[in-house]
């Protein structure tokens, strides 16, 4: 059997995806799981900044 690569898979999938259907998903459904994703990453962000400021606090020895 055949290996094909990961790009042959998504162009085949593609081809097999009636085109409305395909459309939609390009501009619904990956722009909302993209926006999903970042706000996520910024979430994550905004927890590792915060972590490192009140390590940072905490080294001053300003804080009880």
């Amino acid at each position: 059997m055949e290996r094909q690569s990961s790009s042959a898979r998504s162009s085949g999938l593609g081809k097999r995806l009636d085109p409305a259907l395909k459309s939609w998903m390009d501009n619904v459904i990956i722009p909302a799981l993209v926006r999903e994703y970042l706000v996520e990453i910024e979430k994550r962000n905004r927890l590792a900044t915060t972590s490192v400021l009140e390590v940072t606090s905490d080294k001053d020895g300003n804080e009880p």
